[in-house]
Formats: structure tokens, C-alpha cells, sequence
């Protein structure tokens, strides 16, 4: 049985997330590496590592995509307060649920749009320049991220109307 707990970083959900942010966290080692390799090759021996802005690229679009949504849960986007800052609990409340609601279809857009550049990325056959590495692969990555966090989103909508805290 699935218990349903207002705290979201210790719902499935939340664990996901976690693991999302962890496997992008290993993708920017690789970069990292990568990136460290192909300076060091160049300054040495005067070769880089073939791809390596390509890898670069694919590798840190991805790591972005699965660190949204533990930034989601973790509320570790910019909120500028400076209209909010007097405002009563309630009026806090409503915005915060406006918020979440903005925030969940916006995701699931993006998730449904990427979705249909990534269908039509793979009928193309679009690739990268150097490494002729296909592209479709890539939108996987923020699909499985943006419906995770339009799932995220929906959670703490309804954890809130349920009368959870919306902290």
C-alpha cells in the first residue's frame, strides 16, 4: 500500500528525483573528465579529445534536465519576495498553489513538446556534427525530467488541498 505523506522528498517522487539528480550529478564528472582530458591532450601532446564540445554539450543539457526536479522539491528556484514579503499566510497560500499549478503545466508541456522534437529528431536521423552521435536520445532525458516534475508538481498541489503544509 502507498502511503500518501505531505512531505514530498520522502515520497517516491522524492527518491526518484534524488536518483535523477545523482545520475546528472555523474554526467557532469564525465564532462568534467572529459573536458580536463581533452585541455590536458591539447597543452601536451597538441591533441584534444575528438567531440569533446559535443560531448560537452549533450552531457550538460542533460545534467540540467535531471537537476530541475529535485530543485523543484527542494524549492531551490529563484523566488523574488519583494511583493510577497507582508502578505497574510492565505494570500502566501493561493499564490503558492497558483505557483505549483503554473509550474506543473509548463512542465508537462515542455515534456509533451520535447517529446515530438525528439520523435522528430530520430525520423530525420539528426545527428552531431563530429561524433555523429544522434540527437533523439538526448530529448529521453528531459521527457523522463519534466514529466517527473509535472508529477512533483501535481503531488504537492494535491498534498496542499489535502491540507498539507505547503512548505
Amino acid at each position: 500500500m502507498i502511503r500518501f505523506t505531505t512531505d514530498l522528498q520522502r515520497s517516491f517522487l522524492g527518491r526518484a528525483s534524488d536518483i535523477l539528480a545523482l545520475t546528472g550529478g555523474f554526467i557532469m564528472l564525465v564532462v568534467a573528465a572529459v573536458t580536463v582530458a581533452s585541455i590536458i591532450g591539447r597543452t601536451t601532446i597538441g591533441q584534444s579529445i575528438e567531440g569533446d564540445y559535443e560531448i560537452t554539450e549533450m552531457g550538460l543539457a542533460m545534467a540540467i534536465f535531471l537537476f530541475l526536479p529535485t530543485c523543484y522539491i527542494r524549492k531551490g528556484h529563484v523566488i523574488v519576495d519583494l511583493f510577497t514579503a507582508n502578505c497574510k499566510p492565505n494570500t502566501l497560500l493561493t499564490l503558492g498553489i497558483i505557483s505549483d499549478l503554473v509550474f506543473t503545466l509548463v512542465s508537462f508541456t515542455f515534456a509533451y513538446r520535447m517529446t515530438l522534437s525528439g520523435f522528430e529528431a530520430k525520423e530525420y536521423l539528426e545527428q552531431s556534427m563530429l561524433l555523429e552521435l544522434p540527437t533523439w536520445w538526448t530529448f529521453i532525458v528531459g521527457v523522463i525530467a519534466m514529466t517527473l516534475c509535472g508529477l512533483c508538481g501535481l503531488y504537492r498541489l494535491s498534498a496542499t488541498l489535502r491540507g498539507g503544509n505547503h512548505e
